[in-house]
């Protein structure tokens, strides 16, 4: 049986069920449901999800982290002790989480990404890219505006962008998105120092490459946007303001890209990548929970299709090695 975690929002994962249904695998989605659905009896080791034993479950679709509080919950508490409740929820709900995790893995089961293996810090990315052999952008921690003027100065054209992750931020009236935004031309508004940021140097970009890998294959989609001037492609997407193509990378960028991937043990990611002027790839960082919209939507690839295949092939595999 498949065991999915996931959160109870996300589309892909509910094309992949459909699929999943379609070929007749067994599975269960674990989302903010697992407070619900979870019976542990800590002293006999017993854990059963949804009414099944964790036993049952033989290959696992590691999607995205489930919810610690659903929207009534946050509603509830954000009125009163806001900070301190969701910090503690958070906290208790990553140490049930955790221990899930734990047991699952005493029991041997195949992951399709494994939780355990997937750092999303992209200096450690790069670090390692580097060491595969990818080229990478001139990469600087700078903490104080001298530095960034020295740079500037220096004739670079600079971007700035998160350590890990993109955060979004909200308010009860605003919605602000986290992105890759240009320096140059905000240096008046940068203080005179600051926590440490990650600043690149801009690449001339030709076009960006979203690659998602399942199971050593690579699916790529090349992002063409009509203003190259955009530092951030993801506003010429929402603009509908670029097309999308199929793309086969190059054989030695994809040797380096595999074993960059094994490096960190990730069997289904994603890899965002950029072409200069020059035809010349840059990686740029690793999703390791495997976005794959770009190509399965855009390009009409199905990759949803893809992974519920895989995750029919692992089940499979499973029960072979066990008879």
């Amino acid at each position: 049986m498949v065991l999915i975690i996931s959160k109870s929002d996300d589309t892909p994962t509910e094309q992949v069920s459909n699929w999943l249904n379609t070929y007749k695998v067994p599975f269960f989605v674990l989302n903010e449901n697992i407070y619900d659905v979870l019976e542990i009896n800590f002293n006999s080791g017993e854990i059963f999800i949804g009414g099944y034993s964790i036993d049952m479950f033989k290959v696992v679709w590691f999607r995205k982290f489930p919810y610690a509080l659903q929207e009534s919950q946050k509603k509830d508490i954000r009125n009163n002790l806001y900070f301190s409740l969701v910090e503690y929820n958070l906290i208790e709900a990553r140490a049930l989480r955790e221990y899930l995790f734990f047991e699952l893995k005493k029991r041997d089961v195949v992951w399709l990404t494994n939780p355990f293996f997937m750092t999303e810090n992209k200096l450690i990315q790069m670090q390692t890219a580097k060491a595969c052999g990818l080229s990478v952008p001139e990469t600087f921690i700078v903490n104080n505006k001298k530095k960034v003027k020295t740079l500037v100065n220096s004739g670079k054209e600079l971007i700035t962008k998160p350590f890990e992750n993109c955060v979004n931020f909200r308010s009860e009236n605003r919605f602000i998105t986290m992105q890759t935004t240009a320096v140059n031309d905000k240096l008046d508004a940068i203080p005179d120092y600051f926590r440490p940021a990650l600043i690149q140097s801009k690449i001339e970009r030709q076009f960006e490459i979203r690659v998602f890998y399942l199971l050593g294959v690579f699916f790529s989609t090349k992002i063409i946007t009509n203003d190259n001037t955009m530092v951030d492609h993801r506003i010429s997407v929402a603009n509908d303001d670029c097309r999308f193509e199929i793309y086969q990378l190059p054989k030695d960028v994809e040797e380096k890209l595999r074993h960059l991937l094994d490096t960190f043990q990730l069997n289904c990611a994603s890899v965002d990548l950029i072409v200069n002027t020059r035809n010349e790839h840059y990686f740029l960082e690793i999703n390791p929970v495997g976005q794959f919209t770009y190509h399965s939507v855009f390009n009409n690839t199905y990759l949803e299709i893809e992974i519920a295949l895989a995750l029919k092939k692992l089940l499979k595999e499973c029960s072979i090695k066990n008879t």
